[in-house]
């Protein structure tokens, strides 16, 4: 949420309040009865809308949690088969399995994702002589898993974004429906009160002023500031 949007919902909370406090001027006039409760309830989905657009979510730590399990994996499958590639000398599959944690580490998602395919290809393929040096069913399975499981994180922070991005434009729209409720309806029906209820307009005016908070906020943390010496 950008400060002209923070600003402009500051202004329709400050209205409605003003509405609240003198709610026995015009709660006899129906039509601004219904226009009122429209515009609360904007009010209330903005206030949702905007908290969900500033929850933060839990994908990033999924990921890197979810990459911390398949590279623990890759590396002690990638242990098994160097050693089975190394006493049959297969340099094809030593090439394949010749990763430090540290070089894991490195590999961009996609490539991770690939090399731990392969790899795991290779070990599904020589089960029985992985059976040799004690890598079980279990730890295939455990690999798998981790895999699918990476692959999954992996897509998360785009739906994240995505997700946010419709939050987003929903919260610009809410804006600007409360906005129009304003504009149309209730800006006219309480000028109707200009005669008989003064005051009552004259504060509703003042409510309707968007007050600029960072350019206040900066403005008053200026004058507070202490001048420089003068040299």
């Amino acid at each position: 949420m950008d400060t002209k949007q923070t600003n402009r919902i500051a202004m329709f909370k400050t209205v409605n309040t003003h509405l609240d406090n003198h709610n026995e001027v015009w709660n006899g006039m129906a039509p601004l009865m219904t226009a009122v409760q429209a515009f609360k309830a904007k009010i209330a989905a903005i206030d949702a809308a905007a908290q969900q657009q500033e929850t933060p979510t839990g994908a990033t730590a999924g990921k890197a949690s979810a990459r911390d399990q398949l590279e623990d994996v890759l590396f002690l499958t990638c242990e098994a088969l160097g050693a089975l590639a190394h006493a049959s000398d297969d340099h094809e599959l030593l090439a394949l399995t010749s990763l430090s944690p540290s070089a894991i580490d490195i590999l961009g998602a996609e490539e991770l994702v690939n090399r731990a395919t392969t790899v795991l290809g290779r070990a599904n393929a020589l089960k029985a002589e992985l059976a040799t040096v004690q890598v079980t069913q279990a730890n295939l399975d455990e690999f798998t898993q981790a895999l699918q499981n990476f692959r999954a994180a992996k897509e998360q922070p785009r739906t994240a974004t995505a997700e946010r991005m419709a939050q987003t434009q929903s919260l610009a729209s809410l804006i600007r429906e409360a906005n129009e409720i304003l504009r149309k309806q209730i800006d006219r029906l309480v000028n109707l009160f200009r005669r008989s209820q003064p005051d009552f307009v004259t504060g509703y005016e003042g409510a309707r002023v968007i007050v600029d908070r960072a350019a206040t906020h900066a403005s008053t943390k200026a004058a507070g500031s202490t001048p420089p010496p003068t040299p």
